[in-house]
């Protein structure tokens, strides 16, 4: 199918936008494509390219307002509740204790595919509307594709994709559906908007996507085809600007507040995300350099709330009489910013080294890119800067896009376009499949407690065999080009068995495989139908797998080596809803 427009869809823990482009009948130059990026929302305070990620349900769990206008129901008192930060809650090692389920901060994946599918349902209406009924094209006709997170895993990323099936969008279809990580949309966008920052060039880039729940961090540089190669496995972690969010709620609010008013404000989320707002914006304007206190004002509505339980007059006792506004000190400021700066400049400043302990790089020079909604906060820009000048003087440049806000957006339309633009990525794990060995299986393992800790199952005429080794296909580190497939072969230990159930799993090292090994977690399987060869030896029912890493998902297929038939299929993660 030939698509005449790609749409992006970037979903995010604070908000989230999409954009579109119509490609041309003839040559599709990338300088020249024109992306429309929608700017006004209902009930928006100011036109931005991302909505608010909220949902207003009914008192029947019915999403009856999305995005700004959610937060503008609850703030009305309509009956139901508000409901956001439900993208953090997908991975469960995001969560921050101390908080509690009312504050959109906590909840598990379970909880979060329904919303998020209902969020992205509404984003979808809304591209829909302004590229179908607007611009008169057919829904066939739209190629999507939505960003991730480099740091999600193979889990969370399948469950994005669920809760895109269930949004509408053809998720089935991987050609119609694409998945690319922030980072490297963010990559893309500045590689092909060269009206932007120039383009990459030859030199090797670091891009840093700040964004409300993570922060990833991934490095390329350019072909001499002009295709893009990663130079090390994504990295990152919960850096992103609601963590400061959290803070001055746990640090400030809290405090002085009490617990009961601050528990009663919990309870009442419109008020509490109108708080928020107002701490976002002295937020994204605070420079870190001055002596002015920033001052946070409380609604009426909010005082109202408040007051039942002591929280004005604490309030007042705490800030030498104040009690209309959040007082907060620049070192107080500055102390809620250094829990997520300082591991941030950290984090860049290893993976800097890193690249520089390549002499071609450390030769040609670095570039650094930051984008994302947490990039235009003038403090994290002053921070990093200071940082590269200091650390790395004369070889290391930072650079910031025109509008870092959008570069994960236009990036994700510019990978949709053509995603071979992306010709090798790094794995992030070791991928094994689980095999059960003959006992002196040649290579795989060592004589070690980890071997020995396996189960020995002992086929009759066949002997004994290790459970429980895991075979590596990639090996952590490894460049996989995108697209290629590594093939496996594998047979069942009998004559009789009727299906084949592969496990696939994720390690975090190269040596010692097991399923023991410490960090393997299983990520999901491949049933194989076997019937078709029954009773016959085991030798003569071998099957092929392919796998495709090199892709921002794993894709399988099983091939008859007999029949020659094949067949594409997926990989049944484990917690993957109904």
């Amino acid at each position: 199918m030939t698509h005449r427009v790609v749409a992006a869809i970037d979903f995010g823990t604070h908000g989230s936008g999409f954009a579109w482009a119509v490609l041309p009948a003839g040559a599709d130059i990338p300088g020249e494509r024109q992306i429309d990026y929608p700017d006004q929302w209902d009930d928006a305070p100011v036109t931005y390219p991302k909505n608010l990620s909220a949902l207003f349900l009914d008192p029947d769990g019915a999403d009856r307002h999305w995005g700004y206008s959610a937060r503008r129901a609850g703030a009305a008192g309509e009956p139901g509740r508000l409901e956001h930060g439900f993208k953090m809650w997908l991975r469960t090692e995001d969560r921050e204790p101390g908080l509690s389920q009312g504050n959109g901060l906590v909840g598990t994946p379970e909880q979060a595919v329904p919303l998020i599918a209902a969020y992205l349902r509404r984003l979808r209406e809304a591209a829909l509307e302004r590229i179908v009924t607007g611009g008169g094209f057919l829904e066939s006709d739209i190629r999507w594709c939505l960003t991730v997170p480099a740091i999600w895993e193979p889990e969370e990323r399948n469950l994005m994709r669920e809760a895109a099936r269930q949004a509408g969008f053809p998720a089935h279809d991987r050609g119609r559906l694409l998945l690319v990580t922030e980072p490297e949309a963010a990559t893309v966008y500045c590689a092909q908007d060269a009206a932007g920052i120039g383009g990459l060039g030859s030199l090797a880039t670091l891009v840093v996507d700040c964004g409300g729940g993570t922060v990833d961090i991934a490095a390329y540089r350019s072909r001499t085809d002009g295709s893009l190669e990663q130079l090390h496995p994504p990295k990152g972690g919960k850096l992103g600007s609601n963590y400061i969010n959290r803070r001055f709620q746990l640090q400030v609010l809290a405090p002085r507040l009490g617990r009961e008013a601050f528990k009663a404000l919990e309870a009442a989320p419109a008020q509490l995300l109108e708080l928020m707002d107002a701490f976002e914006r002295v937020k994204t304007s605070f420079r870190g350099d001055g002596d002015s206190v920033v001052r946070i004002p409380i609604s009426l509505k909010a005082s109202r709330i408040i007051d039942p339980h002591g929280g004005s007059e604490r309030l007042a006792a705490e800030q030498q009489g104040v009690d209309d506004h959040i007082v907060i000190e620049p070192d107080v400021m500055r102390g809620l910013f250094q829990g997520t700066i300082d591991p941030l400049v950290q984090l860049v400043s290893t993976e800097i080294h890193k690249l520089l302990a390549d002499p071609a790089v450390a030769a040609d020079g670095l570039r650094v890119v930051l984008v994302g909604g947490f990039a235009q906060s003038p403090y994290v820009q002053s921070r990093l800067g200071r940082h590269i000048e200091q650390e790395f003087p004369g070889g290391v440049q930072l650079m910031i896009p025109p509008n870092p806000s959008r570069a994960v957006l236009g990036g994700a339309v510019h990978y949709a376009c053509r995603p071979e633009v992306v010709h090798s990525r790094r794995a992030a794990n070791t991928y094994a499949v689980e095999i059960s060995a003959r006992r002196k299986f040649g290579g795989v393992l060592r004589e070690s407690g980890a071997l020995r800790e396996l189960t020995i199952t002992k086929v009759k005429g066949k002997g004994a065999f290790r459970d429980g080794v895991l075979d590596p296909l990639v090996l952590m580190g490894d460049s996989v080009q995108v697209g290629s497939e590594l093939t496996y072969s594998l047979v069942p230990l009998s004559s009789d068995q009727r299906e084949l159930r592969v496990a696939l799993y994720a390690v975090p090292q190269v040596t010692d495989l097991t399923v023991k090994t410490p960090g393997a977690r299983l990520l999901g399987s491949v049933v194989v139908d076997l019937s078709e060869s029954l009773h016959r030896a085991v030798e003569q029912r071998t099957v092929d797998l392919y796998f495709t890493f090199g892709g921002t998902e794993i894709g399988v297929a099983v091939v008859n080596p007999r029949t020659q038939a094949r067949r594409d299929t997926v990989v049944e993660f484990v917690g993957v809803p109904d």
